[in-house]
């Protein structure tokens, strides 16, 4: 089964980082220069509900802690079923990005979209730079995963056009996998052992961090002039961290590095959000 040229294709994507991006834009870029319609999607601004089946759908998902985040895996459960409403040609396909290994989103994701009635065109895992507790700066081996990055996204985009892309799993163990991440324990964790803090001397009010945050886990505290963070909504996707212009927002007891394939008014400009700072 391949892409239908005949169908615009939306695709849903979220990116804490911005490696998950970074290979969303490629691929769109890919399929659009041979000839598809591409629109990009944020996922934490899209509801589900309203996807339209008539058209492909596509999903770039950033692995985290072997599945994805608890809003993702809630966009994916709440998409609409092509079986329910009478639609036989509801095509999608999937891209996800990882450091290393994942094992618990191909097969969790691809039983869910099968359950519901969807065509399942084909998925990708691909390797990008480290983002997570990062203590060593490898700009040369960064670049050469992104380069690298891109270039297995566009050898599946062709695949896609083709037909000849594939969406493998390992069942029972991909299913065992993707638990840890739908597990509330998972994210108390890394809450509770690595609070994001702030240093308000640095912090310059611009309140990017709030802008940002894909669920609102960051306030500004007008009596105090500082932001404030609100830890029972994080869900540790860092992009908070990786894109505040003066590194004022840090976690744990190690001075951990940032990667960030793009820069903070790009992200915005394809979050749809006004670039730029207003410091307060």
């Amino acid at each position: 089964m391949k892409l239908n040229p005949e169908k615009a294709i939306d695709f849903y994507w979220f990116s804490g980082t911005g490696n998950t991006l970074y290979i969303a834009e490629a691929l769109a870029g890919f399929l659009a220069e041979n000839g598809f319609e591409v629109n990009l999607k944020p996922i934490e601004t899209s509801d589900p509900a309203k996807v339209d089946l008539s058209r492909t759908t596509g999903l770039g998902i950033p692995v985290a802690e072997q599945g994805t985040y608890p809003f993702i895996w809630d966009f994916i459960k709440y998409l609409p079923s092509p079986d329910i409403h009478g639609i036989n040609d509801a095509d999608v396909f999937m891209v996800d990005t990882l450091m290393l290994y994942s094992g618990g989103i191909k097969g969790p994701v691809k039983k869910i979209l099968k359950k519901k009635g969807f065509h399942l065109l084909g998925a990708k895992e691909i390797v990008m730079p480290n983002n997570l507790m990062k203590l060593k700066n490898q700009p040369d081996k960064d670049q050469l995963k992104m380069a690298r990055g891109k270039e297995v996204v566009e050898k599946f985009g062709m695949d896609l056009i083709s037909g000849e892309s594939v969406w493998k799993d390992i069942p029972l163990y991909s299913d065992m996998m993707g638990r840890i991440s739908k597990m509330k324990s998972t994210w108390n964790l890394f809450r509770n052992k690595f609070p994001l803090k702030v240093d308000h001397d640095k912090c310059i009010r611009c309140r990017l961090c709030e802008r940002i945050c894909p669920v609102q886990s960051w306030s500004y505290d007008t009596g105090k002039n500082e932001m404030k963070w609100l830890k029972a909504d994080c869900i540790y996707c860092l992009r908070c961290f990786s894109y505040c212009p003066t590194e004022a927002i840090s976690y744990g007891k190690k001075k951990y590095l940032r990667h960030k394939p793009l820069t903070a008014d790009a992200f915005l400009a394809v979050l749809r959000l006004s670039p730029g700072l207003s410091p307060r």
